[in-house]
């Protein structure tokens, strides 16, 4: 059977995958804050003990703020991807679930790394689910830009490359950090904290989209 036959099949609109997306996404950045939890302390000094428990929990916070801002870039470069295509197909709608799959997990290795900051063990496995989660992400735009043809047909195709040169860049820092970790798991944290401040501005494709958008807006307006 021909792979085309499995996955390019079924054209339908981008809706109600986005729909869904959205949800998991809600559900991820929600877990996230879940993971931590608040400090039961007894004694007569019950100021002095909260503040050092809370001070024993700042890892946590640590790791549930660099995961929050990583999965609101990935939101945003999700809304981003899909604003560029003009329909979905079978294909689409399995790659975006593997993306969801990886995504979904991130609570856990924020967590193991929130409870573990210094174990080599726990910082490798959270950068190696971002990685994957961005491995997949990238292999769905790919499918979606160059395989499938998804995409609208005026995009320039100059500036799609160059958007999927950068979005594989996020999977690849992720391993680096992996290979990192085993000489120094404060350096590869430091990497990790460096990887998403790379996805905070627009690439060259998001503002030619903007300036094309607020174009069409003062046309019509």
């Amino acid at each position: 059977m021909k792979t085309h036959s499995v996955f390019r099949v079924g054209e339908m609109s981008t809706a109600r995958i986005e729909a869904f997306s959205d949800g998991v996404f809600a559900i991820v950045m929600t877990l996230l804050v879940l993971e931590i939890h608040v400090p039961r302390v007894t004694g007569d000094d019950i100021s002095a003990v909260l503040a050092k428990s809370l001070l024993s929990l700042m890892p946590k916070f640590l790791s549930y703020i660099l995961s929050f801002g990583i999965v609101s870039i990935w939101w945003v470069a999700h809304h981003h991807f899909f604003d560029l295509l003009q329909k979905s197909d079978r294909g689409l709608l399995w790659f975006n679930n593997l993306f969801l799959l990886w995504l979904a997990f991130v609570p856990f290795p924020t967590a193991l790394m929130g409870d573990y900051p210094a174990a080599r063990v726990a910082v490798m496995t959270y950068a190696g689910v971002m990685a994957l989660a961005g491995l997949s992400f990238s292999w769905m735009r790919y499918y979606a830009f160059f395989l499938a043809g998804l995409s609208h047909a005026h995009l320039d195709r100059q500036l799609i490359r160059g958007a999927m040169l950068k979005s594989i860049l996020n999977p690849s820092l992720h391993v680096l950090a992996i290979l990192v970790a085993f000489a120094s798991t404060k350096v590869a944290i430091g990497l990790l904290v460096i990887i998403p401040l790379l996805f905070f501005f627009p690439s060259a494709l998001e503002r030619q989209t903007h300036a094309e958008f607020s174009r069409a807006h003062h046309a019509t307006g």
